[in-house]
């Protein structure tokens, strides 16, 4: 299409010829297209952004300067929504990784609570086993001590140890078991 016909076109757009605009779609949407899909790499957000190019021109079609490149003005009008489309999803992405992170720091505290809430729970019911089977598992658990070495500083036999070992095992997944 030459220039003059071209500028006629657009002439007849600013005076609203719906023919007019589809002619100029048709001449410059897969220009639009291909321009957009070199940044976009979507068919869907090219189709998009070529039927968006063509709705602000013609919602602008009465400030269309007929003396200017009407090409460099489609192009412009597709630079600035393809940008504007890459700056909103890099600001989802950063937002949806600040919701992670806020999520993660939530259940870390929230298992560090948790935990805490436990562990008091355990040394609490550890307090409440009788005397010789406290000091028998405290033994084990805290000094790593083996049967064998509890039952010699004890004076007590190795089947003893073992038995109340397993007694209080037994009471404290009991009672902790309960715990939610």
């Amino acid at each position: 299409m030459s220039i003059v016909e071209e500028d006629k076109l657009i002439n007849k757009l600013k005076n609203g010829c719906h023919q007019s605009f589809t002619n100029l779609f048709h001449l410059y949407a897969k220009k639009l297209y291909n321009f957009a899909y070199k940044y976009t790499e979507s068919h869907a957000e090219s189709e998009e952004i070529v039927q968006e190019v063509f709705l602000k021109i013609w919602n602008k079609k009465d400030s269309i300067n007929p003396k200017l490149s009407f090409n460099a003005f489609v192009i412009t009008i597709a630079k600035n929504l393809i940008f504007n489309k890459i700056k909103k999803e890099a600001s989802r992405r950063q937002y949806r990784a600040q919701i992670a992170s806020s999520e993660m720091i939530t259940n870390e505290t929230e298992n560090n609570v948790i935990f805490a809430d436990l562990a008091e729970l355990a040394n609490n019911k550890v307090e409440s086993l009788p005397p010789k089977r406290k000091q028998i598992y405290l033994l084990r658990r805290d000094s790593g001590l083996s049967v064998k070495e509890i039952a010699a500083q004890l004076g007590i036999a190795e089947s003893t140890v073992e038995n109340q070992m397993n007694k209080a095992i037994k009471t404290l997944k009991s009672n902790l078991s309960n715990f939610s």
